[in-house]
């Protein structure tokens, strides 16, 4: 689901099969469960006209009544059961003040449709036109009740593009399309989620991109509001909540003891990944053409767990708790501490919800998303395949004067997805905490000189230059940090020593290079350079994710070279109390010449 939820709302073509198949045959009994007695409507039965009723939540939590007719079917339009039965799709057209107004509407999806006699013929599932419409295209509910059994879908021919037209007075160009549960994101937008996926997806072979899209809202947490999951009613799909979450809200088809039908078609089409579903408010109705939506008012805890996410729709059941992971991060700025949790359901969203939380926490706190600089700590706790409990552990800083919110959680998305797609052993996140430390500030710094210590006052060194050094001392120097573009005013050093050795080479070249990345690297960057371990085993990937580069490190290389030509080199880094975003600088050391000892002549005897 996500900016690819919305990739789930793209129209999908309808199935066909010659029309001598006959439509697969139907139980009578939707749920025989005492007091949620359902018929399934004998649709071969029902004749053009014929009334029907529907159920849908336009305000609160409270159902109301559409009224309407049943227009006809299209004979294979959901494509083939598991049997090579062919799957129609029922039309009916709705009328309703909300229906007048805006047509059918996102987030009606699975409100259930019946017959004169109170039968359920089948969910609200797929509309017909780019326009306001009232017409919808309903999931028959034998094929509900057999959720978990149906294959994809096969594309229509032109003549029975032809028929859909004439059957529902709409361009014969258009195509059905499936009807949008409305999606939505807590504290993050929809972008973010599915941009850090993306980009996941691309780096690392084998992390499981999981499409997100969506209007941001607050809810989902489980000390949230009780909200009814009733028949009609909103019920919302999510694979993370609390701070940051992803969800979509539709409309619940049918409840049989525990189990619960809604949508009529599928959410992400993954039954594999995993999902709670929650009770939910809706606000209003929103009309915009073809593209009206529900909008959602609040989402209540979680009550049960989706358990099949398939053409047909979703079924889960009530009371069943998937196991989450929380995401905590603990932020401060000043003497103000505020902290957010996340519980994510769906393994392959803890990443980028983490990368969400992170940089929703900047724009809470800061309330700007452009301009600032923080300390990131950052702690994953994990499982190995042989059950041992394990915690990598990493820290960064950060700057930016142009998109802060958005560089932050990056690098704990990446640690996270190199441990999830690793291609050693099998690793279980089970956890993902934070500290940041934020200041309003853009606070960076340029590499731009070198000082040494002489007399007790620091003296500046040329770029190039050479200094004579004595053998067997040790030196004080200094980078120093001026202030980059746009950085408040301020100029800081960073101090280290270089021995020189009694015996050593005569000439050293010492070169420093900031380290800093303040980049939020596009696409391309993602899939060019992609991450591959250097060693063969689970040890050494870790020992690269634990010797990360940090943005206020700067590196200091020795070479070392004597008049032979052999040389030696020794690296190091600095630490550094600001981003460095850029510079280099080297310099020379030299030694005098060796003396060489003078024999002493020892006298015969």
């Amino acid at each position: 689901m996500g900016a690819s939820l919305v990739a789930a709302l793209i129209a999908t073509v309808l199935a066909a099969v010659p029309a001598a198949h006959a439509a697969p045959a139907a139980a009578d009994v939707f749920c025989d469960v005492p007091g949620q007695e359902l018929a399934i409507s004998p649709v071969d039965e029902l004749v053009e006209d014929e009334p029907v009723t529907a159920l849908t939540t336009v305000k609160g939590t409270t159902p109301t009544t559409l009224s309407g007719e049943y227009i006809g079917k299209i004979d294979g339009a959901l494509g083939f059961d598991a049997h090579g039965r062919p799957l129609d799709l029922l039309l009916v057209r709705l009328s309703g003040p909300e229906v007048d107004r805006a047509g059918i509407w996102a987030g009606a999806s699975g409100s259930p449709v019946y017959d004169a006699d109170g039968a359920l013929l089948g969910a609200v599932a797929y509309g017909f036109s780019s326009q306001t419409h009232d017409v919808a295209g309903v999931t028959p509910a034998a094929y509900m009740k057999s959720i978990g059994e149906l294959p994809g879908a096969l594309p229509l021919s032109g003549a029975e593009r032809q028929s859909v037209a004439r059957a529902v007075g709409g361009d014969p160009g258009q195509t059905a399309k499936r009807l949008k549960p409305v999606q939505i994101n807590f504290g993050a937008s929809a972008t973010q989620l599915d941009r850090v996926s993306s980009r996941l997806s691309k780096r690392f072979a084998g992390f499981q991109r999981v499409a997100t899209d969506a209007r941001s809202i607050d809810g989902g947490v489980d000390s949230g509001d009780d909200l009814p999951i009733v028949v009609g009613g909103n019920i919302a799909v999510s694979y993370a909540y609390g701070a940051v979450g992803q969800a979509t809200v539709g409309t619940v088809t049918a409840v049989c003891g525990d189990q619960v039908f809604a949508y009529g078609h599928p959410n992400s089409y993954d039954s594999t990944l995993t999902a709670s579903f929650h009770g939910a408010t809706a606000a209003m109705i929103v009309p915009d053409g073809g593209s009206s939506y529900k909008q959602v008012g609040k989402i209540g805890k979680r009550v049960g767990t989706i358990t099949q996410d398939r053409l047909a729709g979703i079924r889960g059941t009530l009371g069943a708790y998937a196991d989450t992971v929380r995401v905590t991060t603990q932020s401060r700025v000043g003497t103000h501490r505020s902290t957010a949790v996340t519980h994510v359901s769906e393994k392959w969203l803890i990443g980028p919800a983490a990368y969400a939380q992170l940089g929703q926490d900047a724009m809470r706190l800061l309330d700007n998303f452009s301009v600032g600089s923080a300390t990131v700590k950052w702690s994953i706790d994990y499982r190995r395949a042989n059950g041992a409990a394990k915690t990598l552990s990493n820290a960064n800083r950060y700057a930016s004067f142009t998109s802060f919110a958005e560089l932050l959680g990056m690098d704990v998305a990446e640690d996270v997805a190199a441990l999830q797609s690793n291609p050693f052993e099998t690793v279980t996140i089970t956890g993902v905490r934070v500290s940041t430390e934020f200041s309003p500030e853009y606070r960076a710094a340029r590499l731009t000189g070198v000082q040494v210590k002489q007399g007790g006052s620091w003296k500046a060194i040329k770029a190039g230059s050479t200094k004579k050094v004595v053998r067997g001392k040790s030196y004080a120097f200094r980078a120093v940090l001026s202030r980059a573009p746009h950085a408040q005013k301020q100029t800081s050093y960073v101090p280290f020593k270089v021995a020189v050795s009694k015996n050593g080479k005569r000439t050293s070249t010492i070169m420093l290079d900031a380290l800093g990345e303040t980049d939020f690297y596009d696409d391309d960057f993602y899939e060019v350079f992609a991450y591959e371990p250097s060693g063969g085993t689970f040890a050494t990937l870790l020992a690269e994710l634990d010797a990360n580069v940090r943005n206020d490190q700067i590196a200091v290389t020795r070479v070392t070279a004597s008049n032979r030509g052999r040389s030696k080199t020794t690296s190091r880094s600095l630490t550094a109390p600001t981003v460095v975003t850029d510079g280099s600088f080297s310099f020379k050391l030299e030694a005098p010449k060796k003396t060489a000892k003078k024999k002493t002549a020892t006298a015969k005897r």
